[in-house]
């Protein structure tokens, strides 16, 4: 990845070579074969990438569920094809990001151009992190030990409100909205705890919160933040360990993380990151998409 960030005249000079461009010469990202992005693009098109993209394309867009989408297959494509095809989709299962109108025209030439430059390397996120991430709103020995509403708790949904960030408790009869609760960037799954009080969830940017559902209202209890995407969480619900420990796995980092199961602590941290099964090729991006208890 060839990136200049220039800081006076000189330096812009030496880094800039060809044609005249429309980018600031002084924020510009470049890479070889790759049209020039200013610094607020590139970024700009990095946050859409993980809002849109990056759950089937992978964080270093190497390729899951969809294509890989590195600069030698991008550049090849060309700056027209892509946008056609992030435009209209694909039969197979890629959506119709602009025909849909969930991306406007600029939008889409924007992204189009960002997928021919080298992927940009996201960082890491250990246990230093996740304890600065970690808060503990209501101590346990503060929540109540009974049920204290009149709420129908086996017949109770929670429905992900997705650009939002939050949830929506409702009723499963009367279809009422019961709270509306601010949470991690488009919640992916909603999870019981096993004993029943507490609800876990977790959003795409790897947000769990942890909401006890016998208070007076649902309150949240507890959150922390095990990664930079995630997908998946999930409580023990084993004879003997019920409820003792809360597991969540990230897309990235590829690992999963072992918690407390009534504050959400952190205490382990297991990568996932090693040898493919099948060729024992390196693997970078193994993501933990499920987990089941």
């Amino acid at each position: 990845l060839a990136t200049a960030h220039a800081k006076d005249d000189m330096q812009a000079g030496a880094q800039y070579q060809g044609a005249a461009s429309a980018v600031d010469p002084a924020h510009v990202v470049r890479t070889n074969g790759a049209p020039d992005m200013s610094e607020s693009e590139f970024n700009e098109a990095k946050q859409i990438y993980f809002q849109r993209c990056a759950g089937c394309h992978g964080v270093l867009r190497k390729g899951a569920t969809g294509k890989p989408l590195t600069p030698d297959i991008t550049q090849q494509r060309g700056q027209q094809y892509l946008e056609a095809l992030i435009t209209y989709g694909t039969p197979v299962g890629m959506p119709n990001w602009g025909s849909s109108g969930e991306l406007s025209k600029e939008q889409i030439t924007l992204m189009a151009k960002y997928i021919q430059h080298t992927p940009p390397q996201p960082p890491e996120w250990g246990m230093p992190e996740m304890r600065e991430s970690w808060k503990v709103l209501v101590k346990p020995e503060d929540r109540p030990k009974k049920q204290l509403n009149d709420l129908d708790l086996p017949n109770l949904k929670s429905v992900t409100l997705r650009d939002a960030g939050q949830i929506a408790l409702v009723d499963g009869d009367s279809k009422k909205i019961v709270k509306v609760i601010d949470t991690g960037y488009a919640v992916h799954i909603s999870r019981m705890s096993a004993s029943g009080p507490y609800l876990l969830v977790i959003g795409r940017d790897a947000r769990i919160d942890m909401i006890d559902l016998w208070a007076k209202e649902p309150t949240k209890v507890a959150e922390i933040k095990i990664g930079i995407e995630a997908r998946s969480v999930e409580s023990s619900k084993f004879k003997g360990y019920e409820d003792r420990y809360t597991i969540a796995g990230a897309y990235w980092p590829p690992q999963f993380a072992i918690m407390d199961g009534e504050t959400l602590e952190p205490k382990q941290i297991v990568s996932t990151r090693g040898m493919t099964v099948d060729t024992q090729t390196y693997h970078p991006e193994p993501r933990v998409a499920a987990i089941f208890a």
